[in-house]
Protein backbone atom coordinates (compact mmCIF):
# COMPACT_ATOMS: atom_id res chain seq x y z
CA UNK A 1 0.00 0.00 0.00
CA UNK A 2 1.17 3.41 -0.99
CA UNK A 3 0.48 6.83 0.60
CA UNK A 4 0.90 9.99 -1.44
CA UNK A 5 -1.38 12.12 0.57
CA UNK A 6 -2.50 11.70 4.19
CA UNK A 7 -5.28 13.88 6.19
CA UNK A 8 -4.54 14.39 10.33
CA UNK A 9 -7.88 15.39 11.54
CA UNK A 10 -7.73 17.71 14.67
CA UNK A 11 -9.94 19.80 16.63
CA UNK A 12 -6.87 21.40 17.83
CA UNK A 13 -6.67 19.45 21.79
CA UNK A 14 -4.25 18.26 23.10
CA UNK A 15 -5.75 14.89 22.98
CA UNK A 16 -5.88 14.88 19.31
CA UNK A 17 -2.49 16.16 18.75
CA UNK A 18 -1.74 12.58 20.33
CA UNK A 19 -1.29 11.59 17.01
CA UNK A 20 0.07 14.22 15.49
CA UNK A 21 3.57 12.17 15.58
CA UNK A 22 2.02 8.94 13.83
CA UNK A 23 0.55 11.60 11.03
CA UNK A 24 4.54 12.50 10.54
CA UNK A 25 6.00 9.44 10.67
CA UNK A 26 4.00 8.12 7.93
CA UNK A 27 4.53 11.13 5.75
CA UNK A 28 8.62 10.58 6.02
CA UNK A 29 7.80 7.10 5.65
CA UNK A 30 6.08 7.48 2.95
CA UNK A 31 7.28 10.48 1.51
CA UNK A 32 3.61 12.11 1.47
CA UNK A 33 1.85 15.22 1.65
CA UNK A 34 -0.01 15.74 4.32
CA UNK A 35 -2.47 18.07 5.14
CA UNK A 36 -3.91 19.00 8.57
CA UNK A 37 -7.81 19.33 9.03
CA UNK A 38 -9.62 20.84 11.25
CA UNK A 39 -13.59 21.47 11.13
CA UNK A 40 -15.15 24.80 12.16
CA UNK A 41 -18.70 23.63 13.30
CA UNK A 42 -21.90 25.59 12.20
CA UNK A 43 -24.21 25.64 15.32
CA UNK A 44 -27.08 26.99 12.79
CA UNK A 45 -29.35 23.52 13.09
CA UNK A 46 -29.42 24.27 17.00
CA UNK A 47 -30.05 28.17 16.85
CA UNK A 48 -33.28 29.92 16.24
CA UNK A 49 -33.69 31.66 12.38
CA UNK A 50 -33.15 35.07 13.90
CA UNK A 51 -29.66 34.45 15.28
CA UNK A 52 -27.67 33.61 12.20
CA UNK A 53 -26.29 36.80 11.14
CA UNK A 54 -24.80 36.82 14.64
CA UNK A 55 -24.04 33.41 14.28
CA UNK A 56 -22.71 34.10 11.31
CA UNK A 57 -20.03 37.32 12.32
CA UNK A 58 -18.59 35.03 15.02
CA UNK A 59 -17.75 32.31 12.57
CA UNK A 60 -16.64 34.80 10.62
CA UNK A 61 -14.24 36.18 13.15
CA UNK A 62 -13.48 32.91 14.74
CA UNK A 63 -12.09 31.56 11.56
CA UNK A 64 -9.18 33.54 11.10
CA UNK A 65 -7.88 32.52 14.92
CA UNK A 66 -8.25 29.19 14.05
CA UNK A 67 -6.23 29.38 11.08
CA UNK A 68 -3.63 30.64 13.22
CA UNK A 69 -4.19 28.41 15.81
CA UNK A 70 -3.41 25.50 13.72
CA UNK A 71 -0.67 27.01 11.49
CA UNK A 72 1.22 27.43 14.89
CA UNK A 73 0.31 23.89 15.96
CA UNK A 74 1.99 22.35 13.03
CA UNK A 75 5.20 25.09 12.42
CA UNK A 76 7.67 22.14 14.09
CA UNK A 77 7.94 19.42 11.49
CA UNK A 78 10.28 17.91 9.88
CA UNK A 79 12.46 19.59 6.82
CA UNK A 80 10.95 17.43 3.96
CA UNK A 81 7.48 17.04 4.85
CA UNK A 82 5.23 19.38 3.31
CA UNK A 83 2.57 20.22 5.48
CA UNK A 84 -0.60 22.36 4.38
CA UNK A 85 -3.19 23.31 7.04
CA UNK A 86 -7.21 23.52 6.24
CA UNK A 87 -10.34 25.27 8.17
CA UNK A 88 -13.73 23.95 6.90
CA UNK A 89 -17.04 25.06 8.19
CA UNK A 90 -19.56 22.55 7.85
CA UNK A 91 -22.31 20.77 10.51
CA UNK A 92 -20.68 17.26 10.69
CA UNK A 93 -16.90 17.39 11.68
CA UNK A 94 -17.17 13.69 10.01
CA UNK A 95 -18.74 14.21 6.58
CA UNK A 96 -16.64 17.36 6.25
CA UNK A 97 -13.25 15.49 6.69
CA UNK A 98 -14.18 12.66 4.27
CA UNK A 99 -14.95 15.14 2.31
CA UNK A 100 -11.44 17.36 2.44
CA UNK A 101 -9.96 13.74 1.85
CA UNK A 102 -11.90 12.99 -1.29
CA UNK A 103 -10.95 16.38 -2.44
CA UNK A 104 -6.97 16.16 -2.24
CA UNK A 105 -7.28 12.33 -3.27
CA UNK A 106 -5.90 11.41 0.14
CA UNK A 107 -4.59 7.76 0.82
CA UNK A 108 -4.68 7.64 4.89
CA UNK A 109 -6.37 9.92 7.53
CA UNK A 110 -4.91 9.84 10.43
CA UNK A 111 -6.88 10.91 14.21
CA UNK A 112 -6.92 9.90 17.53
CA UNK A 113 -10.10 8.52 19.75
CA UNK A 114 -10.86 11.06 22.51
CA UNK A 115 -11.87 7.91 24.56
CA UNK A 116 -15.30 9.08 25.33
CA UNK A 117 -17.79 6.10 26.54
CA UNK A 118 -20.58 5.93 28.07
CA UNK A 119 -23.75 8.41 28.26
CA UNK A 120 -21.68 10.93 26.59
CA UNK A 121 -20.60 8.65 23.81
CA UNK A 122 -24.52 8.14 23.24
CA UNK A 123 -24.94 12.14 23.36
CA UNK A 124 -22.22 13.21 20.59
CA UNK A 125 -21.54 10.39 18.77
CA UNK A 126 -17.64 9.91 17.64
CA UNK A 127 -16.53 11.55 14.69
CA UNK A 128 -13.69 8.91 14.76
CA UNK A 129 -16.30 6.18 14.59
CA UNK A 130 -17.81 7.83 11.83
CA UNK A 131 -14.94 8.20 10.19
CA UNK A 132 -13.90 4.43 10.22
CA UNK A 133 -17.66 3.76 8.95
CA UNK A 134 -18.06 6.22 6.24
CA UNK A 135 -14.67 7.06 4.95
CA UNK A 136 -13.40 5.52 1.77
CA UNK A 137 -9.80 5.33 2.63
CA UNK A 138 -8.06 3.58 5.30
CA UNK A 139 -8.29 5.35 8.89
CA UNK A 140 -5.20 5.05 11.31
CA UNK A 141 -6.82 5.78 14.82
CA UNK A 142 -4.00 6.29 17.36
CA UNK A 143 -5.84 5.86 21.08
CA UNK A 144 -5.25 8.70 23.41
CA UNK A 145 -3.54 8.45 26.47
CA UNK A 146 -5.89 8.83 29.70
CA UNK A 147 -6.02 12.06 31.07
CA UNK A 148 -5.25 12.71 34.58
CA UNK A 149 -8.26 12.52 37.19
Amino acid sequence: MEFRRLVFATDLSDVSFQAWPAALTMAQKFGAELHVVCVLEEPYALAPYEQYGALLRALQELRPQLEGRLRERVKDHPAGVQVTTAVVEAASPAHAIIDYAKKVAADLIVTTTHGRGGFSHLLLGSVTEKLLRLAPVPVLVVRAEERAK
